[in-house]
């Protein structure tokens, strides 16, 4: 057996990478002297922890590196491998993006980034009762995404006749990107034979006075969409009743420049008492 400073050598990773992964139950020494609390590393330890830096250089999370590594399913690693080079290529594509952008910037002699604040016409109306699909999520909102395509994925499968696009309402009071706590909605018409599984459910979506807007343009600057509903309701004497939402209305799914994304804000109102 090695201890985990020589197994640290051969592996080339500090003992204090070592201490973690074994908290994370992804490579736990095979002895722990219960006296000093030393660890201790066997020779047939090295292919694991290898396989585990080469899985953090192709950019998997510990859980998912915890999952590989503990799974005994041939077939898993490289289904996960393949979804990993989606995300992978989704992200390159996002960094051309920004190039590009920053690109154009230094050609048009901008010397500051600034926000695209424009005018938005602002609207109040009812949203009508509507049957919908629906899930509560805690998630890193650059998870989004993923989400919402599994939602189309479980609208397809279920049977579900989609009648409109997918929303988010957000129920946080601070924005915290990484525990975002959010419900994914996407309006439906239920067959017979339709369902709902892993997580989602089907309600009743209340009917509600809303004031609304519409966003042209990249979610970086949306958030000039709902000063613009703010503000609405501070003149006109209106206040939030429930936390607002978006309906993407074309998004990433249509492949174009984000100066093409059509986002409708909603805030759900009420006259202010006075």
């Amino acid at each position: 057996m090695y201890t985990i400073s020589r197994f640290s050598q051969l592996c080339k990773m500090s003992a204090r990478m070592l201490r973690h992964y074994d908290k994370e139950e992804l490579l736990k020494p095979v002895h722990v002297d219960m006296a000093n609390g030393y660890r201790y590393y066997e020779k047939e330890q090295l292919e694991t922890a290898l396989l585990i830096k080469k899985l953090k250089e192709y950019k998997f999370s510990l859980p998912e590196i915890r999952t590989i590594v503990q799974s005994s399913d041939r077939a898993l690693f490289p289904q996960l491998v393949q979804t990993k080079i989606s995300e992978l290529s989704n992200e390159v594509n996002r960094y051309r993006q920004i190039i590009a952008e920053m690109q154009e910037m230094m050609e048009t002699n901008l010397d500051r980034i600034q926000g695209d604040r424009r005018p938005y016409d602002i609207w109040i109306g009812t949203r009508h009762e509507a049957s919908v699909l629906s899930q509560r999520l805690q998630i890193n909102i650059k998870d989004m995404d993923k989400h919402i395509d599994a939602l189309y994925e479980q609208v397809e499968e279920s049977q579900f006749e989609r009648i409109g696009t997918p929303s988010t309402v957000f129920f946080d009071e601070e924005f915290i990107p990484e525990h975002s706590d959010i419900e994914l909605i996407f309006p439906i018409t239920q067959s017979n034979n339709a369902f709902a599984s892993n997580g989602w459910k089907m309600k009743i979506w209340p009917e509600t006075y809303v004031a609304t807007t519409l966003h042209i343009g990249s979610y970086d600057d949306i958030g000039y969409a709902h000063i613009a509903l703010e503000e609405w309701m501070e003149s006109n004497g209106y206040q939030l009743a429930s936390p607002p939402y978006e309906t993407y209305l074309k998004g990433p799914e249509c492949e174009c420049d984000v100066r093409e994304y059509v986002t409708q804000v909603f805030f759900p109102v009420i006259k202010t008492a006075e």
